[in-house]
């Protein structure tokens, strides 16, 4: 064991922090440089839960910082245990997430997959906890944009076999990076729909996230956007000519979801854009959409 690190914690459960020197010695293991002493840390933690989840309020502080750790086990140790607090008293949560939204803009795909998971599930009861961290849930999003096309192997070895299998694995994490990313621009939508308002300052970030490889997540881009434009169009009209752009996206969904954008958006520029939809869209009901929306801005109702 590293000389610097504190002995193994000789309690847990809630013997753990019975007295001073026990929640010491907790303390002092969760911030070991050892991660092998911060994972016990923790699973002392998790037994203190599972006999009073309220007692382990004063160390959640703690806690949730190593969601952000260097130690990938210990990360998803932690989200295993904030998983718990999420399932029996979200409330002790508030205030807390910054470290959490920190480990979103990560390499390791388990990381931001279980994360992006608890953020899920608290935007749903608790959407304002998450209000202050839109940016940051952006930022993730614009960090971790995935290639357009998968990587290859041919030129890492050529036995057939291992290619074969190292392609597989890039496609499977390629995959989950596409589903976690895409929970986390849902989060976005969901607390845009409930706060639009207050997300206004985030808007320069989703416009980048408009020219992102993935299309559901330029879709939920467009989205959120339109959402704060229903609210403070003001805070749109400089990134307008990026949902313009969106009608022309090679996904008819983006671009219905842009016509719907620039409506509630309420700018009348867009009408001659609109019209050309109208005329050159493969897709009738872009096409209705666009005849509708046009028409609405034109009589600027």
């Amino acid at each position: 064991m590293n000389e610097e690190s504190p002995p193994p914690l000789s309690e847990s459960g809630s013997q753990a922090i019975s007295s001073e020197d026990n929640r010491r010695e907790l303390l002092a293991a969760l911030d070991s440089p050892n991660p092998l002493v911060r994972q016990e840390g923790l699973e002392v933690c998790q037994s203190v839960i599972d006999e009073d989840i309220h007692a382990i309020e004063p160390y959640l502080d703690e806690i949730v910082e190593h969601a952000a750790d260097d130690d990938i086990t210990v990360a998803l140790r932690t989200l295993e245990l904030l998983d718990t607090v999420v399932n029996e008293n979200p409330d002790m949560l508030e205030g807390e997430l910054s470290p959490l939204v920190e480990a979103l803009n990560t390499e390791h795909t388990n990381i931001q997959s279980r994360g992006g998971r608890l953020l899920a599930r608290l935007v749903v009861d608790r959407p304002s906890f998450l209000t202050p961290h839109v940016r940051g849930i952006v930022e993730a999003l614009e960090a971790t944009e995935l290639d357009s096309k998968p990587r290859q192997f041919d030129e890492l070895t050529g036995d057939p076999v291992t290619r074969q299998t190292l392609q597989e694995h890039e496609e499977t994490e390629r995959k989950r990076r596409i589903s976690s990313r895409r929970t986390l621009i849902n989060v976005v939508v969901a607390i845009t729909e409930t706060a639009p308002g207050s997300v206004s300052g985030t808007v320069d970030g989703l416009a980048e996230l408009l020219d992102d490889t993935d299309p559901a997540i330029v879709g939920g881009a467009v989205d959120a956007l339109g959402e704060i434009a229903a609210r403070d169009p003001s805070a749109v009209v400089p990134v307008r000519g990026r949902l313009v752009d969106c009608l022309d996206h090679g996904r008819t969904v983006v671009r219905a979801r842009a016509v719907r954008a620039l409506g509630r958006l309420g700018d009348d520029s867009a009408v001659p854009k609109l019209r050309s939809v109208v005329e050159s869209d493969d897709d009738e009901d872009v096409r209705e959409l666009a005849a509708e929306t046009a028409d609405f801005l034109s009589s600027g109702s």
